[in-house]
């Protein structure tokens, strides 16, 4: 076996990784199409059929979706399927949404503390800045409110850059929903999430991490007590 042989694997696999970096790069979502094979073999500068063998490692991954005489298309990899097919099969408790949030979003904080530029504190304060205007408007406007809210902790989770995590953050963001769906509704949580949510971003601004994650972890365990104290009550009536 030659060692040019030898070395198409890895070369694949080399190709694999660049491609994974674009659709991150280029924020592509689960069902958007991939460039075609010509501008994706120039744009990464290899031959076509290396960029075809990526593609099929991609495939194998289910990072990706080839189908013949469409096209390639960037699909929700699989530990995401298996956990919305998980979410989806049985009706989870409030502590297991929690729990997920918990695992996913501490860590994130964290490290979006130290890897956030300008632009993403920019963003998340704009974030901020609408949740303050839907508050601000009767009647409160609460399906708008629930998406601000998930809006500004996914942005976090993104700017941490974190591969696994920002695979899952479709389904993260299905578990924000479930676990927000009443919360947000209960007399002044919304302004106690308003304040922690102030107090998260200095933080991430500052760029202590520690930080960020203890008021995260705060933050969290205060909407999980909130909504199961509102579902032991609606239990009793």
């Amino acid at each position: 076996m030659s060692a040019v042989t030898n070395l198409a694997p890895q070369r694949a696999a080399r190709i694999a990784t660049e491609l994974v970096e674009l659709i991150e790069l280029q924020k592509l979502a689960p069902g958007d199409k991939l460039p075609p094979e010509r501008q994706l073999a120039d744009l990464l500068e290899v031959s076509r059929p290396s960029l075809r063998e990526a593609l099929h490692i991609l495939q194998a991954q289910g990072l990706v979706q080839i189908k013949h005489g469409q096209g390639t298309f960037v699909q929700e990899p699989l530990v995401a399927q298996e956990l919305r097919a998980s979410m989806m099969s049985k009706t989870h408790g409030l502590n297991e949404l929690f729990d997920a949030r918990e695992v996913l979003e501490v860590p994130a904080s964290k490290w979006a503390a130290q890897k956030a530029t300008k632009e993403d504190i920019r963003l998340l304060r704009a974030t901020l800045n609408q949740i303050d205007t839907v508050t601000a408007t009767l009647p409160i406007d609460y399906i708008q409110l629930q998406t601000l809210d998930a809006k500004f902790h996914l942005t976090i989770v993104g700017i941490a850059g974190n591969r696994f995590i920002n695979q899952t953050l479709n389904v993260l963001q299905d578990v924000m929903k479930m676990s927000m769906e009443t919360t947000l509704r209960l007399p002044g949580r919304s302004d106690i999430s308003r304040s922690e949510h102030n107090v998260i971003l200095a933080a991430i601004e500052n760029g202590d991490g520690e930080l960020a994650s203890k008021l995260t972890l705060q933050h969290i365990t205060g909407a999980r007590a909130t909504a199961l104290a509102d579902a032991k009550k609606k239990d009793n009536n």
